[in-house]
């Protein structure tokens, strides 16, 4: 085992296990009748968002093709996996390609920035709720 940062050389076929482990999930929940998921238990006990609440919702959304309402539930979600899917396109036309041409490659950064993008969003959700008492 090496150290140093992650490379596409793991990122890559780490999205696409994430990807396929995903649809598996997907494909269960889809064969079991689309059973409906629990409430958040930070919102059901303090009643705060979290920094993932509406993000199952919003994967259910995606899941019934509809983006509009996917965004309203939880905007980084969306954002997340469209830049997932653009990182897996790139990177696949590239390897494909002989490794020529332009792809988007992974950068240490990216978690942070993507955890970022959610507490960004939890503290929105909270300051509107909690401050204007408007309920996302």
């Amino acid at each position: 085992m090496r150290g140093g940062p992650i490379t596409d050389r793991e990122a890559y076929p780490a999205a696409w296990i994430t990807l396929a482990a995903l649809a598996a999930a997907f494909l269960i929940w889809f064969a079991l009748g689309e059973p409906t998921v629990s409430r958040c238990w930070v919102w059901e006990h303090w009643h705060v968002y979290c920094p993932g609440c509406g993000g199952t919702r919003a994967l259910i959304a995606l899941a019934h093709a509809q983006l509009g309402t996917a965004l309203r539930y939880h905007p980084p979600v969306v954002i997340t996996l469209a830049l997932a899917g653009a990182y897996l396109l790139t990177q696949t036309v590239w390897r494909l390609r002989g490794r020529r041409g332009w792809a988007l490659h992974y950068r240490p950064w990216w978690p942070a920035a993507i955890v970022g993008l959610f507490l960004v969003n939890c503290l929105a959700r909270n300051v509107l709720w909690l401050g204007f008492g408007i309920a996302m």
